[in-house]
């Protein structure tokens, strides 16, 4: 009677395993291990094997085979493991191969889950092809792009005969954020503002209306704009194949020696040429007190032979300006060795007294397959006024540039605007490649021997550019210089070289 009553316990112990773990309220590492039912169970037994009620051997084989049993029915009736919620993934956007372009994924057409990112506005429109998100209305009526550059320069001279200009420097270059977009079909808008040595500037920023005339594209332009006073000015410094831009750029601009100004600009356009013109006034100022200066600027160019493989770019510009009497003295000064070392230079005395210049620009050049020149030519005459020491004082540069992309791709020359353009690197360091390679050299030469003890120089620089995407570069450039000057505080003739470097990211 007793082994019976000792089999039918075990049994049920065998057979019933879920009543070992059905009172227990929350799960444990093991729900058996704390379960009241199931350890009374086993004291039980426990008794019925010291009274010889059963053996120990056959005990244990029947608490071994019924937790078994028990494990085997809790892991079936457990439920299943939570997930995290993903957030939403288009997955058609994802290139079956690097570089392959897709066609956005309308956002209405996207499941969505209990994910804590608010959902994109049925409308909205994103592309990361340029670098940087694009942000549109799929009607097309607006559009928004974040505009940045980061541009880290250093600069190391020797074998000058003044100590002072033997220097090595550094220097965040620019720090440049802003945005472009379009309102509408016709509107369209920039700002961008410079953080460059510890200082910030308004740099591109306006209003703008375009439209077209048959197949020429026309606009105008309201705010802070770039004079168009030839092909390196034109051009963004994170498209310039070399460190600086030529000398034509400062040495023969406007009062002061800026560049972006404030006034209005007219633009038309075609495949191979463009024509501008514009009124400009001063560089943006907190100095109210005087009347500003004033500047009529024009350009053009033409692409005589537009091809594939070849262009010819002829160019030019002419600008008038008036200078107000209130205005401070006129300085014409010219960096010959890069940017940042500003030893380094042709220098003249300050023109006091100077009334208005003249001035114009020459451009010539072109591009065969894989290799492009371009030279551009230019004279400023400053007037005196009835109490200066001189008439006319006149300022002359010239720039000569080439370039052989040594990957094969083709050099970025634009012939809307008559200006260079970011490249298009073939085997980007992204897609698996080696990235772009571009070998450069420039001559320029500055004769300001016009003006009032004014200087000459001339700068010879060979560079070498390696493009690891389309937005970012490394740049070395080896600048071999000679000044003249008979003013300042290295007068005489005097040569050196320098070796700059620049680390650049745009988008």
């Amino acid at each position: 009677m007793r082994h019976s009553y000792a089999a039918m316990l075990c049994a049920s112990l065998t057979l019933f395993p879920s009543t070992a773990f059905a009172q227990s309220a929350k799960p444990a590492a093991s729900p058996l291990d704390t379960d009241t039912s199931y350890q009374t169970m086993l004291a039980l037994i426990d008794e019925m094997v010291a009274n010889k009620l059963v053996s120990r051997e056959r005990a244990d084989a029947l608490i071994a085979t019924a937790r078994r049993k028990a494990q085997t029915a809790i892991a079936t009736a457990a439920p299943p493991p939570a997930v995290a919620a993903v957030p939403p993934q288009n997955l058609a956007a994802t290139p079956p191969y690097p570089g392959a372009k897709v066609a956005p994924v309308a956002v209405s057409q996207l499941k969505t889950t209990d994910s804590p990112a608010p959902p994109l506005p049925a409308d909205l429109a994103v592309d990361w092809t340029r670098g940087a998100p694009v942000l549109s209305s799929r009607d097309g009526m607006f559009s928004f792009k974040p505009r940045g550059r980061i541009l880290a320069d250093i600069s190391s001279s020797t074998g000058s005969a003044y100590d002072p200009r033997n220097i090595t420097v550094s220097t965040l270059r620019q720090f440049r954020f802003g945005g472009v977009g379009t309102i509408g079909k016709n509107l369209f808008y920039q700002f961008e503002a410079d953080f460059r040595r510890n200082a910030v500037e308004v740099v591109q920023t306006f209003v703008g209306y375009r439209t077209k005339f048959g197949k020429t594209d026309a606009d105008i332009r309201f705010g802070n704009l770039i004079t168009d006073r030839g092909m390196d000015i034109g051009t963004a410094a994170t498209a310039n194949p070399f460190i600086t831009t030529n000398i034509n750029t400062t040495a023969l601009a406007t009062q002061g020696g800026r560049v972006y100004l404030l006034g209005v600009a007219a633009r038309a356009g075609g495949e191979n040429w463009h024509v501008s013109a514009a009124v400009h006034g001063d560089a943006i100022d907190s100095d109210f007190t005087r009347g500003d200066n004033r500047m009529f600027l024009t350009r053009a160019h033409w692409n005589p032979i537009l091809t594939k493989n070849a262009v010819v770019h002829v160019g030019g510009w002419v600008y008038d300006e008036n200078i107000p009497g209130t205005s401070p003295a006129t300085t014409v000064v010219q960096n010959m060795s890069g940017a940042i070392n500003n030893s380094i230079r042709v220098e003249s005395a300050p023109l006091t007294g100077a009334t208005g210049s003249t001035a114009f620009g020459l451009e010539f050049g072109g591009t065969l397959g894989k290799i492009y020149a371009f030279s551009e030519y230019g004279q400023r005459t400053v007037r005196g006024g009835p109490g200066a020491t001189f008439a006319h004082a006149k300022v002359k540069a010239l720039s000569v540039n080439g370039g052989w992309w040594i990957t094969g791709e083709k050099p970025t020359y634009s012939s809307r605007s008559g200006t260079y353009l970011s490249p298009h690197v073939k085997h980007s360091i992204l897609d698996g490649g080696i990235g772009a390679f571009e070998l450069v050299a420039r001559y320029e030469d500055m004769d300001a021997s016009g003006l009032p003890l004014g200087g000459t120089g001339w700068a010879g620089t060979v560079g070498l550019n390696w493009y690891l995407t389309n937005n970012f570069r490394f740049m070395a450039d080896y600048i071999h210089y000679r000044t003249d000057n008979r003013t300042g505080s290295f007068q005489g003739r005097d040569t050196g070289d320098t070796l700059a470097a620049r680390a650049e990211v745009a988008f």
